[in-house]
């Protein structure tokens, strides 16, 4: 497959969200459609579905595709969760080639894309996608949790370029044996970045609200662009 062929994607506000997305909770296919071609299947499985609904939209306004939000196999003992998957070679080739984000098992090797960096505006969008994903309370604050150190190297880079005072912490999980690494941000960093982060989570952040006691937060909607 030519490479130069694909529709070429740009890194922008949007996008840069959707990476951090994909980073926080999504997967990129590394298996084999068949032996000279990828799968080039990305995937992004949520229990919110209204929330995967805006990610649907979002990605609809960077490719054109007919892919809808399903429901996902029930699992024993777990909520029901939707999904939203496509096949693109243009955006599986943004993903991973430009922003370098790894196809196949990425909790442990994933960073912050290095263009990320370029502009103050994509880094708050990126971190925005990542906390809607994966982000979450701390304590009576908010914060990220990752067994990636070199993603959480990354995220505070990005709250030191964006000025946010925060507290970093390493731990091994007694049950797995594994290193994780925590960012949290402090009460008057956390009302700050509630008000100054894109965020789209509606109901991630309603709950952060009323458990944390935060401030109100109101969403700012993402300029979305028309493939």
């Amino acid at each position: 497959m030519n490479i130069k062929t694909i529709e070429k994607i740009e890194l922008n506000e949007n996008t840069a969200y959707l990476a951090g997305v994909i980073v926080g909770d999504g997967h990129i296919s590394n298996h084999l459609k068949s032996k000279n071609s990828l799968d080039y299947n990305i995937r992004v499985e949520l229990i919110d579905h209204e929330y995967l609904l805006l990610i649907s939209n979002l990605i609809k306004g960077i490719i054109s595709t007919k892919s809808t939000v399903k429901s996902a196999n029930k699992r024993k003992g777990k909520q029901q969760s939707f999904y939203f998957q496509i096949r693109n070679k243009s955006i599986y080739y943004f993903l991973t080639k430009d922003l370098g984000i790894p196809a196949g098992k990425k909790c442990y090797s994933v960073l912050v894309p290095d263009k990320i960096f370029s502009s103050i505006p994509l880094q708050k969008c990126f971190l925005a996608g990542l906390f809607d994903t994966d982000g979450g309370i701390r304590s009576n604050s908010i914060g990220f949790t990752s067994a990636s150190k070199g993603l959480i190297t990354g995220i505070i880079a990005i709250l030191n370029n964006l000025n946010f005072e925060h507290k970093v912490e390493e731990w091994i999980n007694k049950k797995n044996n594994i290193t994780y690494y925590g960012i949290k941000l402090g009460l008057k960093q956390r009302d700050k970045f509630l008000k100054q982060i894109p965020l789209q989570n509606q109901e991630k952040l309603e709950k952060i609200c009323g458990r944390a006691r935060a401030v109100k937060w109101d969403r700012q909607p993402l300029r979305l662009i028309q493939a």
